[in-house]
């Protein structure tokens, strides 16, 4: 068993399974950086009580740890992929559009032991910054099966999105397309499930047809009864690391309708519609298809996150990593 520092800078779902799965076998002390800049003299203390810290982006929360480690000889291992990898200005997204966020970024980085990415898009996206393959994991996310129920209730005409609901993710997560399909889709029901985290739910609600509803907060049952109602899960994303909300919708039997970006088309394989754009005829007709597909699409969904995204598979890659870096010995000892 190590002693693991495991820092974040806000929880969400993937954050949460990983740092779970740590805890099965190990002890975890959870730093939750309420700032840009933990306190330095709390990280020192805690890092020299650690073997190992794992920190989730190579961000402004991380850059002190990382420093900390090398000095100190601590194995870092850094969780990459996301807005600390990605190039979007045209969408004023990514922190390697330049200037010091890029610096912190990159130098953290470099400063890590390895680097766990969570798709191959994220890992193409991660070399092309310049840092050796070597020092790179692939392993993607896991989901556990019993955390969404398939429903024995016949399907609605329903697609629904999963994601907070903000400016940024009007053109990221396409939350603008999703709401402008619906028009196109007048016999569909189309669902946001997410926080309102601005105003921006108020441009929505403006633009938003009837057939559309916004459901704000919601918890993880009401995500999945949500989803498990859905005939759709729909995310037309320009960057995606992943796609969780993706793979939760698949996992419920839900078929994906996803744009062609970052990792979509390789978690959605051949169980879904890859669609050109964010344009809401392109997507509508993405709906259309998807519903041809009938119920058998959404088995084999479920299917694929079933077989390839699951938690054994993450805890591996978790494992891996942890026992790589301790050494043999001590590797030995946390894979019994």
């Amino acid at each position: 068993m190590a002693h693991i520092i495991y820092l974040y800078r806000h929880m969400s779902e993937y954050i949460q399974i990983d740092l779970d799965l740590l805890r099965e076998r190990h002890s975890v002390t959870v730093v939750e950086c309420a700032s840009r800049w933990p306190h330095p003299l709390l990280l020192f203390r805690l890092v020299t009580q650690a073997d190992l810290v794992v920190a989730w982006f190579a961000s402004w929360h991380s850059f002190v740890p990382a420093v900390l480690c090398r000095q100190l000889g601590k194995p870092f291992v850094v969780c990459t992929g996301g807005y600390d990898t990605a190039r979007l200005p045209g969408i004023d997204y990514g922190h390697q559009r330049g200037g010091f966020r890029r610096f912190v970024a990159l130098i953290t980085m470099r400063l890590a032991d390895r680097l766990i990415v969570a798709s191959e898009a994220s890992r193409l996206e991660v070399l092309g910054l310049g840092l050796p393959a070597p020092k790179l994991m692939l392993g993607g996310h896991g989901l556990d099966p019993a955390r969404y129920p398939v429903s024995a209730l016949p399907r609605e005409n329903l697609v629904v999105t999963v994601c907070g609901v903000n400016r940024s993710n009007l053109r990221r997560k396409g939350l603008e397309a999703f709401v402008r399909t619906a028009a196109y889709c007048p016999d569909q029901r189309f669902v946001v499930v997410g926080a309102w985290m601005d105003d921006t739910i108020v441009r929505l609600r403006a633009m938003a047809q009837p057939n559309v509803r916004f459901t704000g907060w919601v918890s993880h049952n009401e995500k999945v009864a949500w989803l498990s109602r859905a005939s759709v899960i729909m995310q037309p994303s320009l960057h995606e690391a992943f796609g969780l909300s993706v793979a939760e919708g698949m996992l419920c039997g839900a078929v994906p309708v996803v744009t062609a970006n970052g990792a979509l088309p390789e978690l959605v394989g051949d169980c879904g519609v890859l669609v050109r754009s964010q344009d809401p005829r392109d997507l509508a007709e993405g709906v259309g298809r998807a519903l041809a597909l009938g119920p058998a699409a959404g088995a084999r969904a479920r299917t694929r996150v079933l077989e390839r995204f699951n938690l054994d598979r993450r805890r591996r890659t978790l494992e891996s990593v942890i026992s790589g870096e301790l050494g043999d010995p001590r590797g030995s000892a946390l894979q019994q």
